[in-house]
Order: C-alpha cells, then structure tokens, then sequence
C-alpha cells in the first residue's frame, strides 16, 4: 500500500511539467552548433562588420558561452554601464549623458563607420543678458 501523500504527487507533477517545458524550448531554439554554423556563414561571406578573423573567433566563442548557457548573461547590463560612464561626469553634463544614453537627441553614424555619435542641444540663457 503507498503512502504518498498529495502534495507530494502535486509536487511530483508540477516538476515534471516544468522539465517538460524546459526541454521544449530547448527543442524549440536553435542549437549552438546549428546558430555557429550560420554566424559563421556570414563571417566568410564578408558580410559582418568585422575582419574574417574576428568574427570567426566571436562566432566560436558565442557557441562555447552557449554551450555553458552563459549567452546573453549580462545583456541588461549595457544600459547600466552607459550610465556609470555618466556617474564621472559633473553636474549638468551628467544629466546631459545620461539623457543621450536613454535616447533623447540625435544619433548619427555607426559602429561599422567607426562610432555613433549622440548628441543633444541644451539652450541656456545667461542670469544677466547684454544691453
């Protein structure tokens, strides 16, 4: 006769479920190799925007970091790196930083140009204008 209680059948079988979903996203995603294989791809047909080599060793390392389930790990955290750049800045230009990094103003150029330029206009009047 068992002794098995319901909550831990419940328990039993909500884990069960959970696994299930994980292994079908899993299914569901492509495969490091199969996501390698196509980044690579595009490495030797001189369509990134990096030198064959570099891109090369960038597509190899984004299926290992894969491998490990550590791909896209810290991506949240550009936002907050761009505004700690502006932490070193002074008074009205940390503001001014910090409202380029969240969107406002303009943006130009390209990291295959050689850089992305953001830029805002800020108008100040003097306390005492000229006569």
């Amino acid at each position: 006769m068992s002794t098995t209680s319901p909550l831990l059948t419940s328990a039993i079988l909500a884990l069960s479920l959970i696994v299930s979903g994980v292994s079908a996203i899993a299914a569901d995603s492509p495969s490091a190799e199969a996501r390698y294989q196509s980044e690579r791809a595009v490495c030797l047909s001189g369509k990134s925007n990096q030198d064959r080599t570099t891109c090369l060793k960038e597509a190899g390392a984004a299926r290992d970091e894969a491998k490990r389930n550590q791909l896209g790990v810290g991506q949240s955290s550009f936002q907050s790196n761009a505004m700690a750049r502006c932490s070193a800045l002074p008074g009205d230009d940390k503001r001014d930083c910090e409202s380029r990094v969240q969107g406002e103003g303009s943006i130009s150029g390209s990291v295959r140009d050689g850089g992305v330029m953001r830029e805002t206009t800020t108008v100040t009047v003097p306390d005492n204008p000229p006569k």
